[in-house]
């Protein structure tokens, strides 16, 4: 069982356990109001993914605290650290006083710890009016990169976060994933189910937090193969052009334009609809949602963040005419930690146990199901009119919940049980 030593710190009443709560012991975030100062330190065993397990020191943020961790107790705080996260109170009173300890503390961590990997939150961002939130926090990065140059530190990594929304799960999910040792090989397996299902996006949370560990998204290529075969259509090919098309149209969005089997294994027997013109994707109802309303259908939608690698085509007379890029909402996936989370929390009080759930409208279906032992995972696949005949039929749900229910003990290899 592997075991990580993460330091938690920051000044007192900026927020470090309170975010600990939340993410780690099913805390609401109306719920931290009643916790109470932490006293020197307090460690904490955190078991995530099964398997690992993080020594978690959340260290009070007293002056006469911090004096200590310099002094009688360096040595054993910041020996064989892992990772370094420091909270910074964006409404601090004192902020001089914050950089200092944090220059101690970043100075004593290249004396003991010069491998860890060192992430800094600037919290309670709920605080400063949403209008001038990414003018402060840019001045406050600035700040924290001189601190952290100054000490010889070269990479870190910064967040601005509250517990009031969904940049906690955004913070955190980065960082456990870090702890993560085979998390590259994980990630490609998660991209060749996604191409398997012919989903446009597939995202792996963790079962306990529900924090994000990893995603895939449906490649360029298979965007562009899909276009391909629509020319071939419209510009009057032969019947073996329309056979290719109709299967084009059963799958949604495919790599090389070949379906796998367990995709199609549902499909047996299944006349292809005919192919016609679908709207781009980018109407309000799929976009991110207005600032401090999260959830909605951008929550679940069908089409990654990376839009840069996102190319729609629609269907003209002759001719393949891309459609306008849509803007998705970045943050979608950590919304849906969130808002899935309270939901499985719900559950728990109702004294029943959260399985999964299916979110469907006119331009997708999003499938959240219970994965490995340690996980969830969430596929998502676009909703067209040339399958709409299938999802009536249930044979497209039926054969992606089949792909989810084959590949759990594929993934078990890589997430193993405790």
């Amino acid at each position: 069982m592997a075991k990580k030593k993460v330091l938690l710190m920051g000044k007192a009443h900026s927020g470090k356990t309170s975010m600990r709560s939340i993410i780690f012991a099913n805390y609401l975030a109306r719920d931290t109001m009643r916790l109470s100062p932490t006293l020197d330190v307090e460690h904490h065993h955190v078991r995530f993914l099964g398997d690992l397990v993080l020594n978690l020191w959340d260290c009070g943020g007293q002056d006469a605290f911090y004096e200590s961790y310099f002094e009688r107790d360096r040595e054993t705080i910041f020996r064989s650290v892992e990772l370094l996260i420091y909270v910074f109170d964006i409404e601090s009173d004192c902020p001089e006083k914050d950089f200092d300890h944090f220059a101690g503390v970043l100075e004593a961590m290249e004396e003991n710890s010069p491998d860890a990997r060192i992430f800094v939150l600037v919290h309670k961002m709920d605080l400063v009016a949403e209008e001038e939130r990414e003018l402060i926090l840019e001045d406050r990065k600035r700040l924290i990169e001189e601190s952290c140059l100054g000490a010889g530190v070269q990479h870190f990594q910064c967040f601005g976060t509250s517990i009031w929304d969904e940049t906690l799960y955004k913070a955190w999910s980065e960082i456990v994933t870090n702890l993560i040792p085979n998390i590259g090989v994980l990630e490609s397996h998660l991209s060749d189910f996604c191409r398997i299902c012919d989903a446009d996006e597939v995202v792996l949370f963790e079962r306990a937090t529900f924090l994000v560990i990893s995603h895939a998204q449906a490649k360029k290529d298979a965007v562009d193969d899909v276009g391909q075969r629509k020319s071939l259509l419209t510009s009057g090919g032969d019947q073996e052009d329309e056979d290719v098309a109709g299967d084009v149209s059963d799958a949604g969005m495919v790599e090389n334009g070949v379906k796998d089997d367990a995709a199609t294994e549902q499909h047996d027997g299944q006349a292809s609809p005919p192919l016609s013109s679908s709207p781009p994707i980018n109407d309000p109802s799929v976009e991110g949602a207005a600032p401090g309303s999260p959830g909605g259908n951008a929550t679940l939608s069908t089409n990654p963040s990376n839009t840069n690698n996102q190319q729609l085509v629609a269907k003209a007379a002759n001719q393949i005419t891309p459609s306008p890029t849509p803007q998705f909402d970045a943050h979608r996936f950590e919304k849906i930690s969130n808002i899935v989370k309270q939901f499985k929390l719900s559950c728990g009080k109702a004294q029943s146990q959260f399985q999964g759930m299916d979110v469907r409208n006119s331009k997708f279906t999003a499938f959240i199901d219970a994965f490995t032992a340690n996980t969830y995972i969430m596929v998502i696949v676009s909703n067209s009119s040339q399958n709409a005949q299938d999802w009536s039929q249930g044979t497209h749900k039926a054969a992606t919940l089949m792909n989810i229910q084959k590949a759990r003990s594929h993934f078990e290899q890589f997430i193993p049980r405790s």
